[in-house]
């Protein structure tokens, strides 16, 4: 009885998590035509860039305190845990401040530097503190299993953004910039919900500047900083790289690809989320046996999905995209290989968050960075797009492999996964498809026969045992 009311439960949080991903980038994916007709190329372009320096903003004001959630959860409980939280988002709050008076003051050469007008620099501390305030809520109540309110929280912000955008740009402030009026329709929704939920988890707290709590958080969140900084160049070099070297109509094409394959991306994430705060709690009972089996049936999941969508992609891509865009189905197969691998490092990283080694986490993203730019401008010039594409994926490929040294060699813990062999074996079905992939990538019916064979496969195993994991 209670295996079923678990199994209940971890569907239930899956079901979630997923399905607010799968909304909000659905609402982004079905309104982006509308904006960009509404915006503009010049337009779209200045909210673009607002958005870009926005997201490097948000990873130095929040410190990465959200990062702290799942660390902090193992060895807090209850009103200690609630007090730290509180000591966190003071930090990021007390930093927010210090990064908003340095900006108000140097705004005049910030503003050349960045080639956006001063009212946006002056805005973008409050849209960046308000966010903070919802990512640090969807982190938490992620980690608690509270995906109700996970859900009701993105879907909030997501819809009121594309409502009160539509609405400021074409009935209250027409003769407006598109682009100002664009951008304060995803200002106000973070900020009436972000601010709220900050003042919910001070006053729950009500603990503002505990030594020990925040030698804790910092300890843990200031490498995670390093760790966001070299994610942002990993995930956005081969872009502009591929735009120097090769031309922007490359680059087009190459991001295309990049958004297509993000798919996993969210569906990997949403799916991390999920399981880390089971794993955690596998880990803490020492139920191993519990463990294991959770794990294989995730990498039956994973592999799957993963090898389902690349055999159903170009059809896809197809409908979606006008025929400039169809080399990108050469490209994704590779990116899609390349998430799996993401998803295959977050297995040791994940024992390493649990152990708080968040230094070592950074030093392998900030490695990873580096080695991903000397690829990319080694297989750009060899191969053009795809080679970039190979970059990234043997990047990641990299990354794994350090992470799964550091798990099995380096720290002191003993790292439960050591000899686990159905990783090895999942990883090597995963390699092996892709390669089939591009092998048949002409039989439509051969490629979409596979896709049956495997949502059946898998459809029959979740029936079957009434459970994702």
């Amino acid at each position: 009885m209670k295996q079923k009311q678990a199994s209940r439960k971890l569907n239930t949080v899956v079901f979630f998590n997923m399905l607010g991903p799968i909304i909000m980038n659905g609402i982004s994916f079905f309104t982006m035509p509308i904006f960009t007709r509404l915006l503009g190329t010049d337009n779209y372009g200045v909210y673009t860039i607002y958005s870009s320096f926005q997201s490097i903003l948000l990873i130095f004001m929040s410190v990465q305190t959200f990062g702290a959630i799942a660390p902090s959860s193992v060895y807090y409980s209850g009103k200690e845990r609630d007090k730290l939280f509180s000591n966190a988002v003071m930090i990021s709050l007390m930093v927010s401040a210090v990064l908003t008076v340095l900006t108000l003051a140097l705004i005049q050469p910030l503003s050349s530097f960045a080639e956006l007008p001063t009212l946006l620099l002056i805005i973008m501390p409050l849209h960046t503190v308000g966010m903070f305030g919802v990512n640090f809520a969807v982190q938490k109540f992620a980690y608690d299993k509270q995906s109700n309110l996970n859900f009701a929280v993105s879907i909030s912000v997501s819809v009121l953004s594309v409502g009160l955008s539509l609405l400021f740009i074409c009935v209250l402030f027409p003769t407006a910039p598109t682009y100002l009026t664009y951008i304060a329709g995803h200002v106000v929704p973070n900020i009436l919900l972000g601010v709220p939920l900050i003042l919910y988890f001070l006053f729950k707290g009500r603990s503002f500047f505990n030594k020990t709590d925040w030698k804790f958080c910092l300890a843990i969140c200031l490498p995670l900083v390093f760790h966001a900084l070299a994610n942002t160049i990993l995930h956005q070099s081969d872009k502009i790289m591929i735009q120097k070297m090769i031309d922007g109509n490359a680059a087009g094409i190459y991001g295309f690809a990049v958004s297509f394959a993000n798919v996993m991306s969210i569906i990997w994430n949403a799916l991390n989320t999920t399981w880390v705060p089971f794993y955690h709690d596998d880990i803490k009972k020492g139920d191993m046996d519990t463990l294991f089996r959770k794990t294989r049936n995730y990498l039956f999941l994973f592999t799957c999905l993963t090898m389902g969508f690349m055999m159903a992609m170009p059809e896809v891509v197809k409908v979606f995209a006008n025929e400039e865009f169809w080399g990108s189905i050469q490209i994704i197969p590779l990116l899609v290989l390349g998430v799996y691998f993401v998803f295959l490092y977050t297995f040791p990283v994940n024992f390493e968050f649990y152990l708080k080694q968040t230094k070592l986490i950074a030093f392998g993203t900030c490695a990873c960075a580096v080695v991903n730019i000397g690829l990319n401008w080694v297989f750009i010039n060899l191969f053009g797009m795809i080679g970039a594409a190979v970059a990234t994926c043997a990047s990641y490929v990299c990354l794994y492999i350090f992470h799964s040294i550091l798990a099995h060699f380096v720290i002191p813990e003993e790292y439960h996964y050591k000899g686990f062999k159905t990783i090895h074996l999942y990883t090597a079905i995963a390699v092996a498809g892709t390669g089939l992939f591009y092998l048949i990538q002409d039989f439509a019916w051969l490629r979409w026969g596979i896709f049956a064979v495997l949502a059946v496969l898998l459809l029959t195993k979740v029936i079957k045992q009434k459970t994702i994991f």
